[in-house]
């Protein structure tokens, strides 16, 4: 997401193994996004993912605001159910106040690994009634402080919360279901990923038909270079444990130009951003294809 309504946002996404970089690489890092054409940045989010790995999206985001960053910072997807909506709201309260840019949590069902969720005594099979709680719930707290009750799987009963004098915090629906462009009217829009422009199109309609003022998104892997496509291929094995070939077809590969060729389409169909995941080990080059992937993207939205 951009100030600038009329610019399209190209946000880098930072992966787990980037974020653990030691504290003289990020800053250097940092450094390196706040001076290009990077428009935000996102982080993934995972309590206990195939086999226990993770990264908690929320301490990810106040360790950047922290170093620095200069952008505004995003959740790709915060796996919300896993959580009470109270405490997630204090946690992005918290982080807005201390950062000086917009705080977006795009938030999502997770349950692609079933024992991310027995991990913390619940079923995945109710997933999606906790979504349902937890959304608006999540989106009462996070705005004017006002005494609330809930029932449900999360209830919540009392004053509210205060919060100091930080930038609002969007909530973005992460999701390919009709349910998730349900929950987005309740918020402030929709994120997509997996799936052609097509189908986000199509999705895009029906979010928009439900909520004129949502904003939309589309959040990809990318493969960058002559081999991008073998590096894309290694990091969804490293990061999802599953065969990368049914996937491909959503996963923009080749130059900084190949690439944002094969975004705009999702951008022609409706996107107001995007968040773009590079694979690979090499933090500087992640950096410096994103950034030019922005800059082709910037440019040939300014000549429409």
């Amino acid at each position: 997401m951009t100030s600038d309504s009329t610019t399209i946002g190209v946000g880098l996404g930072l992966s787990p193994d980037l974020v653990r970089l030691e504290r003289a690489a990020m800053l250097s890092l940092v450094e390196q996004i706040n001076a290009s054409e990077i428009d935000h940045v996102v982080v993934t989010d995972h309590v206990s993912f195939r086999g226990g790995s993770g990264q908690d999206g929320l301490a990810a985001l106040a360790y950047l605001a922290g170093l620095g960053i200069e952008r505004d910072l995003h959740t790709g997807v915060l796996i919300l159910p896993l959580r009470h909506p109270t405490i997630v709201a204090r946690q992005l309260l918290d982080i807005a106040d201390v950062h000086s840019h917009r705080i977006v949590c795009a938030v999502g069902l997770g349950g692609d690994d079933p024992d991310e969720y027995s991990m913390v005594g619940m079923s995945s099979t109710e997933r999606g009634s906790r979504m349902s709680d937890s959304v608006p719930a999540l989106v009462s707290l996070l705005g004017p402080q006002r005494a609330i009750t809930v029932d449900g799987h999360y209830p919540i009963d009392g004053p509210g919360l205060a919060r100091g004098g930080g930038a609002p915090v969007d909530v973005i629906i992460g999701g390919r279901a009709p349910q998730s462009h349900e929950r987005a009217a309740i918020a402030n829009g929709w994120l997509a990923t997996f799936c052609t422009p097509a189908r986000f199109g199509e999705a895009a309609e029906r979010v928009r038909a439900l909520s004129p003022t949502a904003t939309l998104g589309h959040q990809s892997w990318i493969g960058l270079g002559d081999n991008g496509q073998g590096i894309a291929d290694a990091q969804l094995r490293k990061f999802y444990g599953l065969d990368p070939e049914p996937f491909r077809r959503y996963v923009p590969t080749g130059s900084s130009q190949e690439i944002a060729n094969q975004l705009i389409p999702y951008v022609e169909a409706g996107a107001q951003y995007l968040n773009l995941f590079p694979a690979g080990d090499d933090p500087k080059s992640a950096v410096e294809g994103v950034a030019e992937i922005a800059r082709r993207i910037h440019e040939w939205s300014s000549q429409q």
